[in-house]
């Protein structure tokens, strides 16, 4: 028994220096950190109201706080103020926004803040007026993963603005007022991933503006005033895997444009003003799956312009002036558009209704794409009522109108142009002009794939007048001298006529 009590004592007395030690610590260690920070204001718990910045953290302890919300008030804070030391006090911030809420109330990048968050991984920064980036703005930070910049009113990128940011993924410029990207801009980016430009004026890309980012996957430039590009304005991009280029002001696709993209996947460009496209403004895009170019103005598509995306299974053409698309056109890429996930989106053109476009006929019936399917169900072309359609099958027309005689003579002076159509023929009827004595003519939209392929006429032979000759010398007077023969006799000698038709 006094060999367990004295272990039990032991064990006490051990316990009790262990805490005692531990609350010894503790004190030091405030003592330290009261000493190192009790000249700094703790920045997410700023009391003073006069004070130009506030800060909303989601911890207001010092040395805690990994995310900050800042909110520059009172006329904006001078670049060498001393307030910026007092994020000192939160040297563990990896998220970091500025909200400006006055005019001047920002103009420059904060580089004093960066140089003192040595885990600083997002920096946001909004509403401010930085007018211009100038070299090495980050301060060559080692862990800056994503920059933010969005309406800042920036004009001017410096050269080297983005430069030596060995973690950096991802920069927004997004709706500021950068007119031109010059060289070196973006320089030893070894991570950059992502780069968002849009909705800025740019409309000169110079030469090998983004010929260091070699990792560079997704290039946003929508919504800015590019009227033309140029393969060489590409150089260094050879992983590029997307390219949105909406709503610019290109009115034409010039040969290779985009050969320096070799590995290139999505490229948008809609919206524009394109007329024009060379039959090699695609050339070198072997990897190519998605091509969009709705909203312009292509009104034909020069045969060869598909040939070397051959990989291409996802074309949208809508809102265009194309008065047909030929097979010929997409022979390299129609096997792609069988698959599950295919598109080929016509509407909104001015297509004719020819044989032209059969071809989407025997195409929707052998893709595995839903939406394809969906796609060409609801296309529409245009018919002229002035036009009509292939001939109708005389074979039939004259056993329908031998079979109606049989039960009344047949009267001498009928001819073919007599020959009443049949009643369930209402597909001929929607398609007659009204007024045929007019020059004016009528368009009619049709559901393309509701006309049955044969009834699709041929641009060489688009009229049922042009297709039907008049009847041989010989043959008047074989008709004429079967004037005085029965009914019976003429009817098997037209029935006869009309299986040699």
């Amino acid at each position: 028994m006094d060999l367990k009590y004295l272990i039990l004592m032991i064990a006490f007395a051990t316990v009790e220096i262990n805490v005692t030690e531990s609350r010894q610590s503790d004190k030091r260690r405030y003592k330290n950190d009261k000493g190192l920070y009790s000249h700094y204001v703790n920045i997410c718990d700023i009391q003073d109201r006069v004070s130009k910045v506030h800060c909303y953290c989601e911890s207001i302890k010092i040395k805690t706080a990994t995310k900050a919300d800042c909110w520059v008030f009172n006329g904006g804070i001078a670049e060498d103020d001393p307030f910026w030391s007092n994020f000192y006090s939160q040297p563990k911030i990896e998220r970091l926004t500025f909200n400006v809420r006055a005019d001047g109330g920002l103009t420059y990048i904060p580089a004093k803040v960066i140089v003192r968050l040595d885990r600083l991984q997002h920096l946001n920064i909004q509403y401010a007026n930085i007018f211009s980036i100038p070299s090495f703005a980050f301060t060559n930070s080692t862990t800056l993963k994503e920059i933010s910049l969005p309406k800042n009113k920036i004009s001017k990128l410096e050269r080297f603005a983005f430069a030596h940011l060995i973690m950096l993924s991802n920069v927004s410029l997004v709706e500021n007022q950068i007119s031109e990207l010059k060289r070196d801009v973006f320089y030893m980016l070894p991570n950059l991933q992502k780069l968002h430009l849009s909705k800025n004026t740019i409309s000169v890309l110079h030469d090998g503006c983004f010929k260091h980012l070699n990792n560079l996957i997704k290039l946003d430039l929508a919504s800015n005033l590019l009227t033309v590009v140029i393969r060489e304005n590409f150089q260094g991009l050879s992983n590029l895997i997307n390219l949105d280029m909406r709503n610019n002001k290109l009115t034409m696709i010039g040969d290779l444009a985009y050969a320096e993209l070799w590995s290139l996947q999505e490229l948008y460009l809609d919206g524009n003003e394109i007329e024009f496209i060379s039959e090699r403004g695609f050339g070198g895009l072997t990897q190519l799956r998605k091509l969009s170019l709705a909203d312009n103005k292509l009104s034909v598509l020069d045969d060869g312009v598909f040939e070397d995306v051959q990989k291409l299974s996802y074309l949208d053409l809508r809102n265009n002036g194309l008065e047909t698309v030929r097979d010929e056109t997409l022979q390299n890429i129609i096997e792609n558009m069988k698959s599950n996930y295919a598109l080929i989106s016509l509407d909104g053109n001015k297509l004719t209704c020819d044989c032209r476009l059969s071809w989407l006929h025997k195409l929707r019936n052998e893709t595995k794409s839903k939406r394809l399917k969906a796609s060409l169900d609801r296309l529409n072309c245009i018919m002229d009522t002035k036009i009509k359609t292939n001939p109708p099958n005389v074979k039939v027309e004259v056993i329908n109108v031998i079979s109606k005689d049989l039960k009344k003579d047949i009267e001498k002076e009928k001819n073919y142009e007599d020959i009443e159509e049949d009643d369930d023929e209402n597909f001929y009827d929607e398609m007659q002009d009204e007024d045929n004595s007019g020059d004016n003519k009528i368009e009619y939209r049709r559901k393309l794939l509701e006309i049955p392929t044969e009834m699709l006429p041929c641009p060489k032979k688009l009229s049922y007048e042009d297709s039907f000759s008049p009847p041989t010398q010989d043959e008047v007077r074989y008709y004429q001298s079967s004037s005085s023969k029965s009914n019976l006799e003429i009817v098997l000698t037209l029935i006869v006529m009309v299986n040699m038709l």
